[in-house]
């Protein structure tokens, strides 16, 4: 099992996972990235604030970026992906 971190990157804000969690591998690490960005998209809409979520990303124990997980891509099938900014759009704000 290797230590990974799922940190937050959200529009004006970035929230650093303090302590990370074990997995098997990076896939399982992303797929966990995908999921927490779904659940995350979901306590949103229920509570009906805004979704301000750019990407997860996935780094090890060193600080070293392994993936990035954006939100188009968790929500891709879910909600259209015209409603959600792609990384293209806010790399342009």
């Amino acid at each position: 099992m290797q230590r990974f971190y799922l940190h937050l990157n959200y529009l004006h804000d970035f929230i650093a996972d303090p302590g990370g969690c074990e997995y098997p591998d990076l896939q399982t690490a992303r797929s966990e990235a995908l999921q927490g960005t779904r659940d995350l998209a979901a306590d949103c809409l229920r509570s009906g604030e805004e979704f301000k979520l750019l990407s997860v990303r996935v780094c090890n124990v060193d600080g070293d970026m392994l993936d990035e997980v954006f939100v188009q891509e968790a929500l891709e099938g879910i909600i259209p992906v015209s409603a959600v900014p792609s990384a293209q759009m806010v790399a342009n704000i």
